[in-house]
């Protein structure tokens, strides 16, 4: 009995007790909230960027001839209504939201097309060149910042200190490897999307449904790839490993810890996604839409922290195994 007392692992990292703590590290560091604050003014407030013409003149030419075919016209105009709606509300600032590292945003989901102090300043995107290259810089300089966000909330959440001069010293190293990380993540993406492509083309030419199908396929499919892979940013900022050392341990604590692992995500997404619903009630013109911006950055602020806190700790039990192995 003394035996096996002695080799008993310890519990894995407490759920509840994870996300609590990670609330209160962000209440004792409340202005890390302005990140996300800040990026949703810009987004909200800032001149909208739009690709009015340029999603105008790809509908103009390629709708038409693809609704001609039966077994395309259902698509197509689900295509056509969605592609309207995006010529209106685009703007490409939301790339500043950039992934897997990135500063969270209510308003990049939400696509605002009125601000409070009337009509926002429309500045269409007509050049297809300049569009990429507007979205890359905005998606890198999303990462960069996103770097020093995740940085500070992470030695916030684990050493209860807020220590920017430290995180700026840390910075070149950790941007770089975000970098890398996103490309990674891009390319799983990039596989993901061919095939099911493939697949959707192939069900549409014999006649099968393929709208709500390929929403399941492709979105299945995108979640098993990338839940054993959410923890991948945590390992360059905690214990700081370059990229690819990050995204292995990611893999070996998501595969030891699923259950739990799995429920804490459920708890995020479900906390996440349900105050985003309060959040959005304002009215887009509003200047009550600030509480809810303010209410999003407190919440997805303290979010990325508890996810800290449980990866800390995760790997940290996971780590007495491997001794005691």
């Amino acid at each position: 009995m003394e035996t096996n007392n002695t080799h008993a692992a310890p519990a894995p990292p407490g759920i509840f007790t994870t996300l609590i703590a990670g609330f209160d590290a962000i209440t004792k560091h409340i202005a890390l909230i302005l990140f996300p604050v800040g990026l949703d003014l810009i987004i909200w407030l800032a001149p909208h960027l739009r690709l009015k013409s340029l999603i105008e003149a790809w509908m103009a030419s390629v709708l038409p001839s693809v609704s001609d075919l039966p077994e395309f016209a259902e698509m197509a105009e689900t295509a056509q209504t969605l592609y309207t709606l995006m010529a209106e509300r685009f703007n490409l600032l939301i790339t500043l939201r950039s992934y897997p590292v990135g500063i969270p945003s209510l308003i990049a989901s939400n696509l605002p097309l009125e601000i409070p102090v009337g009509e926002p300043t429309l500045v269409d995107v007509s050049s297809l060149g300049l569009a990429f290259l507007l979205a890359g810089l905005f998606t890198l300089a999303g990462l960069i910042v996103g770097a020093l966000y995740f940085s500070m909330v992470g030695k916030a959440a684990i050493y209860d200190e807020v220590r920017p001069m430290k995180a700026l010293m840390q910075w070149p190293r950790t941007g770089g490897q975000v970098i890398l990380l996103a490309f990674v993540w891009l390319g799983l993406l990039i596989g993901i999307s061919i095939p099911v492509s493939c697949g959707i083309s192939l069900f549409a030419l014999v006649g099968l449904p393929i709208g709500p199908l390929a929403v399941l396929v492709f979105g299945s499919l995108l979640l098993w790839i990338a839940f054993p892979l959410l923890f991948s940013p945590h390992g360059i900022f905690i214990n700081q490993n370059a990229a690819w050392a990050s995204i292995r341990r990611s893999l070996q604590i998501t595969r030891m810890t699923l259950p739990n692992t799995a429920t804490f995500f459920l708890a995020v997404m479900l906390l996440s996604q349900g105050l985003d619903m309060l959040w959005r009630i304002p009215p887009e013109d509003s200047w009550l839409t600030l509480i809810g911006v303010l209410g999003h950055a407190f919440v997805a602020t303290g979010l990325l922290s508890a996810s800290f806190i449980y990866y800390n700790q995760a790997d940290q039990w996971l780590k007495s195994l491997e001794k005691k192995s």
